[in-house]
């Protein structure tokens, strides 16, 4: 995977837009744009590139505004100070790879908004209870053998370079985004935003006073709690490091209800992991369906797939692509299904 540009992103007096398409950890049990809350297709990022533009600092005699006067401006005041908080222990964490300043105006950019109902729903999400069914149905069956057919050469070689075969590849394709129609219209960064805000347990408390199904005194709910504002707040990082050094602009990127982007429902760590650049232009553009098929290979054959394997082993590297049985379940009996001939019923 190669990073070819930077921008210097984000200003508040010149914006200029541009589209283009781009290019995740699978594993959460979280990425699915089709299951969750998310349904709209979005199959390209607006790249938007900016005039450059510094903050003024606190300057006696000049009316230049202060940074934290035009940061997080439009979150509350009682959430402002631990976003501030947020925002500092980003600049230290990322001091290496991102510009201060370019943190600085990502976190003035009127689109950071914060909402308690990610972590909220991460908590009493069931997965299991997910309708898997309906990706058996006859009508997407059939659009998937179309889509086969479609790309033939395509899937042949990405087959042929990773060892995984092509059913299962438009399998997890068709039940990701039922095959790119539907791939979210959550602001990535700020659904990492508020699972790493609430993440401070005496804010994240005032969210869920009354909230029947969550017992915050229960061990095991705690613990999922702290893991996955831990796991989101290093999403975030990736996120951020990802969008710099690719020149993407951070809030044209929507995926998924829990973060996870792209055709194949990527997080940001797993893009620099398993990110495939499939057609060589220099970027891995999981928008693009060479690069999203490539990268859904890479990433199988990188945890261990082996085409020969049998049934229950595929079974068990499928799992680590999404932690959930019914979804690997249901993504070997549509490969089963895919390779069946068509019937005449």
């Amino acid at each position: 995977m190669t990073f070819i540009r930077r921008s210097n992103f984000i200003g508040f007096i010149l914006l200029i837009s541009l589209l283009f398409g781009v290019s995740s950890c699978k594993g959460q049990g979280y990425g699915n744009s089709t299951l969750g809350n998310s349904t709209s297709a979005n199959n390209t990022l607006a790249n938007t590139t900016l005039a450059s533009y510094t903050l003024g600092s606190n300057t006696s005699g000049n009316n230049t505004p202060r940074v934290d006067e035009l940061c997080l401006r439009n979150l509350s005041e009682e959430i402002k100070p631990y976003a501030q908080k947020l925002m500092e222990k980003i600049k230290e964490d990322l001091k290496e790879k991102v510009p201060e300043s370019y943190l600085e105006t990502l976190f003035c950019r009127d689109e950071v908004s914060f909402s308690p109902q990610v972590m909220i729903r991460s908590l009493t999400w069931r997965e299991a209870k997910l309708p898997y069914h309906q990706f058996l149905e006859k009508e997407r069956i059939l659009r998937a053998k179309e889509f086969i057919l479609k790309n033939k050469e395509l899937l042949q070689e990405i087959e042929k370079t990773f060892g995984v075969e092509k059913e299962i590849l438009v399998a997890i394709f068709l039940v990701e985004t039922d095959l790119g129609r539907k791939t979210g219209n959550h602001p990535v960064f700020n659904t990492f935003f508020s699972l790493s805000l609430t993440g401070e347990e005496d804010l994240f408390k005032k969210f869920i006073e009354n909230n029947a199904e969550i017992d915050f005194n229960n061990e095991t709910v705690r613990n999922r709690w702290r893991k996955r504002a831990d796991w989101a707040y290093r999403e975030l990082l990736y996120f951020v490091e990802m969008s710099f050094k690719n020149g993407w602009d951070p809030f044209s990127i929507r995926g998924s209800i829990f973060g996870a982007f792209g055709y194949p429902q990527f997080v940001p760590k797993s893009y620099f992991l398993y990110g495939y650049d499939w057609d060589g232009d220099g970027r891995v553009d999981l928008f693009s369906i060479p690069d999203a098929l490539a990268s859904i290979a890479n990433y199988l054959k990188r945890e261990g797939y082996k085409r020969d394997a049998n049934r229950n082993y595929k079974k068990r590297i499928i799992m680590k692509y999404n932690i959930s049985e019914p979804y690997a379940e249901t993504v070997l009996k549509i490969a089963e299904a895919l390779r069946a001939p068509l019937s005449s019923n």
